[in-house]
């Protein structure tokens, strides 16, 4: 099975930017955040293993979110033998990579999922999800 060819600068970005952002950062996701990620890649047709890798990795491996899209990136991910799905995941797993480096915020990457359509819109920085998140994990600190 031939792996999508990824694009090394964009990796290299991706890299730049979570060292920054992730720094010094430990993650529990909580649900809505960990549900966007999930949601986005089974609607975009990820198999059973690659969800349950996905899930291994965010959740138990506790792996940074830059981390773990540049594993799948780089192809990790691919074990599935269908080429056409194969070609999907990654081209999914390619979207989420430029909206992180376009977004610099991790909170607000999650809250695109939640609030935005990949299919109708291009990955892009979103202020308003950004202040969502900060907002939302506010209120949630004083529960």
């Amino acid at each position: 099975m031939m792996t999508p060819q990824y694009n090394q600068n964009l990796h290299k970005e991706l890299l730049e930017v979570g060292q920054r952002i992730e720094k010094r950062q430990t993650h529990e996701l909580e649900p809505p955040f960990l549900t966007s990620i999930l949601g986005t890649l089974e609607y975009y047709g990820a198999s059973i293993e690659q969800m349950t890798l996905a899930k291994f990795d965010l959740c138990v491996a506790k792996y940074k979110i830059y981390d773990w899209l540049g594993m799948a990136y780089t192809g990790r991910y691919q074990m599935i033998q269908d080429p056409l799905a194969s070609q999907t995941f990654f081209e999914t797993i390619e979207k989420l990579v430029k909206l992180y480096v376009l977004m610099q915020d991790v909170g607000g990457f999650g809250w695109f999922l939640r609030g935005h359509d990949l299919d109708i819109e291009e990955p892009h920085k979103c202020e308003d999800c950004i202040k969502s998140y900060k907002g939302w994990k506010e209120e949630e600190s004083l529960k």
